[in-house]
């Protein structure tokens, strides 16, 4: 199957249904790499019916096109140098939902910079709708999308693909505080079912479950805005509250508690509580959460993710193990990273075990700096700050920090300070004590309380676009990375 999102001439996508044997056509499909069904075709080919242009405008249509990791689908997509078309097909009008829908469109085809021309047609009645500027839903007649086709400048696309950038859909509760309670972001095709389920048929805990960048704090904080509009809410967070949390408490009234406060609870009377970070909450909170659940008959939500844990202690926590064996509990895993992209992710898998490189195909997004003298590589990491670069520092602890002192930037967010947050360029250091096991995964040569290669997994996750990584003093380190990377045939430079 060829990888490569291929457009296609509408007329002969219905000549060759109509024309072909089934085989045959099953073929052309997995040529073009997606799949229909018979009615499908069946309301494509009465769409085109109701247009009087020449065979020549019924190419470079795109059919089915989903952008990746997002899962969001169009039925017609015709992308031009002037304007993009988009025509959605649908058996059936219900009004709200088609208008919906093509709201939904313009936000994911909004960020291509080119205007939009957005179209609904109705096979049950042969009818044509057309979103205005005003997002106001107006049926229309066929002529005023013939002479869209006419005049529209085809764009050519070696890879759709290319085009979408699916971490720039995941808004942050915090990073995108305004947007966020403006409701200005949709949510992935699964977290909306997730949301749809728990919402029809609600379980006293809920779980959302998911590694980094499955938005698994997207969908809770989304869950608790729902709520709070008409419930008693509070939010909680299993760290120091970020720049983001205080926008939301002072700008638009929220009750959000670190996990230390919990016992605050009982004074504020909440009908439902939501936990963030729940792998890191000490287990006399959980519990104390779980019974006043329990005695009050109330709900709660958590999230959790129990790799992203940053000190030794949080290791033997097992708070999902707790969750999960409580009574009226449901568990909703999140499978599908959208923060980071499909190359990012693959790096960051080679990264923690250098037999997956291989699969990182793309190190275009990837920066590597060495150094031997570290006050070097901090007035570097001070430059990149200058560019745009969130620097993320190992959190220094109190006794027996030797070894994390000596590996500071002494600038930018600690581990723990960035916990749930996003950036679009991430820049991180890597020490001396990080080392390659004979399993070829990366390690650390002593763990203190605050475990350096967690908080290092935590602050390479918070990246959405570029990691950049600078190596001090650990020449062994450097070189097994350097050659993993380049034993994949990238012949990509690294900056």
């Amino acid at each position: 199957m060829n990888i490569l999102r291929k457009p296609i001439d509408l007329n002969s996508l219905v000549s060759s249904y109509r024309n072909l044997s089934s085989e045959t056509f099953e073929e052309i499909l997995t040529f073009f790499d997606f799949t229909m069904k018979n009615n499908e075709i069946d309301q494509i080919s009465a769409f085109i019916d109701n247009l009087d242009v020449d065979d020549k405008f019924f190419g470079y249509f795109y059919v089915g096109y989903k952008i990746p990791q997002i899962d969001k689908e169009f039925d017609l997509l015709r992308f031009g140098e002037n304007y993009i078309l988009n025509v959605e097909i649908k058996s059936i009008l219900k009004r709200e939902d088609a208008r919906n829908q093509l709201i939904k469109n313009k936000y994911y085809l909004s960020s291509l910079g080119k205007p939009l021309k957005l179209f609904t047609y109705i096979a049950e009645d042969n009818s044509f709708y057309h979103l205005l500027e005003d997002e106001t839903f107006e049926k229309v007649d066929f002529t005023m999308f013939e002479n869209l086709l006419e005049e529209q400048t085809v764009a050519h696309h070696s890879n759709l693909d290319d085009l979408f950038d699916p971490s720039d859909y995941l808004v942050s509760p915090f990073n995108n505080t305004e947007r966020f309670n403006e409701g200005a972001y949709f949510l992935t095709k699964q977290q909306q079912q997730y949301k749809d389920e728990i919402l029809k048929n609600m379980s006293q805990f809920t779980i959302l479950e998911g590694l980094p960048g499955t938005g698994k704090t997207l969908l809770l904080y989304d869950l608790a805005k729902e709520f709070f509009k008409t419930n008693n809410i509070v939010v909680v967070h299993s760290g120091s509250l970020n720049l983001g949390h205080l926008e939301l408490i002072q700008k638009y009234n929220w009750d959000i508690i670190p996990a230390k406060h919990t016992g605050a609870i009982e004074r504020r009377n909440p009908q439902i509580i939501f936990v963030d970070e729940t792998q890191r909450m000490y287990p006399s909170q959980l519990n104390f959460i779980i019974e006043y659940v329990q005695k009050n008959n109330i709900n709660a939500f958590f999230s959790i993710d129990p790799r992203q844990i940053l000190s030794v202690d949080e290791r033997a926590f097992n708070n999902l193990g707790k969750l999960q064996s409580l009574q009226n509990q449901k568990s909703f895993p999140l499978s599908k990273k959208i923060r980071t992209n499909k190359e990012l992710g693959a790096f960051i898998k080679g990264l923690f075990n250098l037999k997956y490189m291989k699969y990182c195909k793309s190190t275009e997004n990837i920066s590597l700096h060495y150094f031997k003298d570290i006050n070097q590589a901090r007035g570097f990491a001070e430059g990149m700050e200058d560019e745009g670069w969130q620097v993320i520092d190992y959190t220094p602890q109190r006794f027996d920090g030797e070894i994390i002192r000596k590996m500071q930037l002494n600038r930018g967010l600690n581990a723990h300070g960035a916990l749930g947050q996003e950036f679009d360029k991430v820049l991180v250091l890597v020490g001396s004590t990080f080392y390659y096991n004979e399993k070829d995964s990366i390690a650390v040569r002593k763990v203190t309380h605050y475990d350096p290669e967690r908080m290092f997994y935590q602050s390479v996750t918070r990246a959405r676009k570029q990691i950049m990584l600078l190596v001090v003093n650990n020449e062994e380190f450097m070189t097994k990375l350097i050659s993993a990377l380049n034993h994949k045939n990238n012949k990509k430079q690294l900056s």
